[in-house]
């Protein structure tokens, strides 16, 4: 079952799924997503808005652990010469990532928005899918890739500061959003100010594109690269109904500051 999981099925399944992020990408623009400022009750029942986020990303937190330790023991027992403290390190970061969107975030959101069960639902599928993707390709597929040497590669290197510029970017995005809102009980939106929000409306998008393209360049992964265009496909798009709301909820005041909406200089 793991050979057939791993080997060309696996090839197959990334070049099918960069296929679908092409489609959702199109979809999208015709489409708007139902939740936070989006939200409408027309895509079916909804529950609170930080349930359903634990609910989507708590999957691929468990599953990338799962995987985990599924390889630890397959692999077992080792020595300091034959243990992969790259692979290790991947994990460690993917990780990191998600206890804080699927714990974290979720338990200091403000306000009392919902977000639709039909959503969740897909979003708990695609992380699960994501699970496999990263952790097969990290576990099976390219363990060997990840010798003590890839520590001190251009790609290790660049990558992760990356990765951490646009996880410190999520996060303090976060926190100036989070903060705007007087309590737990506030469901009014504000217009963020400061940090990167003076040049990009949707600085917290930015920086998780920015985490996942350094994911991407850290591992030199086909699998990160997949995952990097189902980010692009999904929070460019977002982007755009997020910064046509701030439009139709605060007028000149917002289209004044003539902020892009995601991608610096580019979008």
């Amino acid at each position: 079952m793991i050979d057939f999981l791993f080997g060309d099925f696996y090839t197959y399944f990334l070049i099918g799924m960069t296929i679908m992020s092409a489609i959702v990408f199109t979809l999208l623009q015709f489409v708007t997503v139902a939740y936070g400022m989006t939200y409408n009750n027309r895509w079916g029942a909804s529950i609170r808005s930080n349930w359903g986020w634990m609910m989507m990303e708590a999957p691929v937190f468990l599953l990338m652990l799962a995987f985990y330790i599924r390889a630890m023991v397959d692999g077992a027992p080792y020595t300091a010469e034959t243990f992969p403290w790259v692979t290790m390190t991947i994990f460690v970061f993917f990780e990191l990532h998600y206890l804080q969107r699927s714990f974290v975030f979720p338990a200091k959101m403000r306000g009392t928005s919902k977000m639709p069960l039909s959503i969740i639902f897909t979003g708990f599928f695609f992380n699960a899918i994501n699970a496999y993707m990263q952790g097969g390709w990290l576990f099976y597929v390219s363990p060997e890739q990840y010798t003590l040497s890839w520590f001190w590669s251009p790609q290790f290197i660049i990558g992760t500061v990356l990765f951490f510029t646009g996880m410190v970017i999520n996060m303090q995005s976060d926190i100036i959003i989070r903060r705007l809102r007087k309590d737990k009980r506030d469901n009014n939106y504000y217009l963020p100010t400061g940090f990167l929000f003076d040049k990009i409306n949707s600085a917290n998008y930015f920086g998780e594109v920015l985490e996942w393209v350094g994911f991407a360049i850290l591992t030199w992964s086909v699998s990160g690269l997949v995952f990097v265009l189902w980010t692009l496909a999904n929070i460019v798009p977002r982007a755009k109904s997020v910064y046509e709301r701030y439009t139709q909820f605060f007028g000149e005041d917002f289209t004044k500051l003539n902020r892009y909406k995601v991608i610096p200089f580019i979008y």
